[in-house]
């Protein structure tokens, strides 16, 4: 009788500390979920970029060509802000923006234009948030782009990005990021 009372005294003890101890484990998952976005730990990630050559968020005049008469548009820079969404249509939910700058390496000039390319892709869908770290060489032939790191859920992360045009109806073109990390 005298082991039973002890039990029945323990057991609401017992059970009030485990409460605590997994409310307190509860609130510190939560506080840092907050803080620390998830890593991503997948090897593959696509999205949509979309182009408006109307809108904005694209300028042809960040830097003047070096020398038309000799060089086509070597030199000439462009800066652009653009939209990145989760299914190839414009209006489809919006993941983040894709900023950054091209520059004319060519002496040649279209079709055979390259442009150096430096990008930050800011992406949140909801699971994954951070930025990715692009640079590269885009080409009408093959764009692929060195991932050099990121930040968020993407921190530390390298690979590769490839570009495919997949509409392209003047104003508006649509690319579709491919992104492999290594």
């Amino acid at each position: 009788m005298e082991k039973m009372l002890k039990l029945q005294m323990i057991t609401p003890v017992a059970v009030a500390l485990l409460i605590a101890v997994l409310l307190s484990d509860l609130s510190t998952n939560l506080v840092s979920a907050s803080n620390t976005p998830r890593p991503f730990k997948k090897h593959h990630l696509h999205y949509y970029v979309q182009l408006d050559t109307r809108s904005p968020g694209i300028s042809l005049k960040f830097i003047p060509p070096i020398n038309t008469t000799l060089s086509a548009n070597f030199g000439a820079g462009t800066l652009f802000a653009l939209n990145v969404t989760k299914d190839v249509e414009p209006t489809s939910k919006r993941l983040g923006t894709v900023r950054g700058y091209t520059v004319e390496t060519s002496y040649l000039g279209f079709p055979d234009s390259a442009l150096l390319e430096v990008a930050m892709v800011e992406y949140d869908d909801g699971k994954y948030s951070g930025t990715l770290q692009l640079q590269g060489l885009a080409s009408q032939q093959l764009t692929e782009l060195a991932v050099q790191g990121g930040s968020g859920s993407f921190r530390g992360l390298h690979g590769y990005l490839v570009v495919t045009l997949v509409v392209d109806h003047l104003p508006t073109r649509t690319f579709r990021h491919d992104v492999t990390f290594l």
